[in-house]
């Protein structure tokens, strides 16, 4: 396999505190050393790689979202952003059972429910606890999973079409539509269940996916499932979603850059050792310096602070859709260079090309599938 232990990522980082830069190395070593050589492995195994989250969780990484009075890390979002580039440069798996989980850490760190927060917070931010989450649905327009206040608490019924890592869940973060969002109200309610299967909570077998089966992504089928108040997370509603989508068009980007940074890797990788064929440098080069570019201008439209202008929107679109279409180009350029050997799926070219490609649809909107659309058909 084409890999090597170069990294693409300066020391210290700029923007991230001292400790941040001593927790990203500790990042980059385990990304070296773990994560990159079991990736074609655990891409194949179609097992969580539970042995992956256990070296992150025993470096004090799987709490990077979470206040330091809850055992977390508090980190900032520099960081978090690197933190992200640096798995996905690594192991697209590791990282999409992880944010799964750090992203119901941040909603539990969030709530207004102190009691939740207590019961599962510091657990969740040491790695003894996986929570995942099962709302993405909530963007479709017809509801597919729906709860109905009772005495206590609600009743949820329906499907959950995308929730990741259950075979190492505890629990999961639920969003269901309350009843008054036909009428206007446009009401989402967010909840904690346990992740365990009975007549009225079943998961399904893993779903096939085009890459990162080891994710065991699966549909749970909520039937009469009764949530006490205590379990509560928080309201919100389709209006508040659609701003954050709005508002987050090029923030959501730092894992497609990892994995093009990683076929950027992987391409120097071969250049270094078929330097008779500089084409290969070449294309390392120019890749780089586009790689760069294009986080340049994401970050800039990620940060305005004012999102209101006229020009955030299109501009922002634009930055999203180049960003996903560079990813997918560095790998099919990393496929190229690798020959025929890429055609084995045990090759990591290949695996970040499927990998390229899941990224096209990650936090997808009707308006960055236009964009995607546009820059690939310009």
């Amino acid at each position: 396999m084409e890999n090597s232990s170069e990294t693409l990522l300066p020391s210290p980082f700029p923007g991230l505190s001292e400790r941040e830069n001593v927790l990203l190395a500790r990042v980059q070593e385990i990304a070296d050393t773990v994560l990159e050589p079991r990736a074609e492995s655990v891409d194949q195994s179609g097992i969580v790689p539970a042995d992956n989250l256990r070296s992150l969780a025993e470096a004090g990484l799987v709490g990077v979202t979470t206040p330091v009075e809850w055992g977390g890390q508090a980190c900032s979002g520099n960081f978090q952003r690197e933190f992200t580039e640096t798995l996905t440069a690594a192991c697209g798996t590791t990282w999409f059972v992880l944010t799964q989980h750090l992203g119901a850490c941040s909603m539990l760190a969030g709530s207004s429910n102190p009691a939740l927060r207590e019961q599962y917070l510091r657990a969740m931010a040491s790695g003894d606890h996986y929570v995942g989450v099962g709302f993405g649905h909530l963007r479709r327009p017809a509801p597919m999973l729906r709860a109905v206040p009772v005495d206590g608490g609600w009743v949820l019924n329906g499907v959950a079409p995308w929730v990741t890592g259950w075979p190492i869940l505890k629990g999961v973060i639920f969003g269901a539509v309350l009843p008054d969002e036909e009428s206007g109200g446009q009401k989402h309610l967010y909840v904690y269940a346990p992740a365990t299967e009975n007549d009225r909570l079943r998961s399904t077998p893993p779903l096939p996916l085009c890459a990162m089966n080891a994710t065991a992504t699966t549909e749970v089928h909520l039937e009469n499932l009764f949530v006490p108040q205590d379990q509560f997370v928080k309201y919100s509603s389709r209006a508040e979603m659609m701003r954050g989508d709005q508002n987050g068009i090029a923030g959501p980007a730092s894992h497609i850059f990892g994995c093009a940074r990683g076929s950027l890797k992987q391409l120097r990788a071969i250049a270094a050792r078929r330097s008779a064929l500089p084409a290969i440098a070449r294309a390392a080069d120019s890749l780089e310096a586009e790689i760069n570019a294009c986080r340049a201008e994401c970050l800039c439209w990620s940060q305005t602070p004012d999102k209101s202008i006229p020009e955030y929107r299109p501009q922002a679109l634009k930055a999203r859709a180049w960003t996903i279409e560079l990813a997918v180009r560095a790998a099919h350029m990393a496929v190229a260079a690798s020959g025929g050997a890429a055609n084995s799926l045990e090759h990591p070219a290949q695996r970040r090309f499927r990998e390229a490609m899941f990224y096209t649809l990650t936090a997808q909107t009707a308006d960055i599938m236009g964009a995607t659309l546009d820059r690939v058909a310009d």
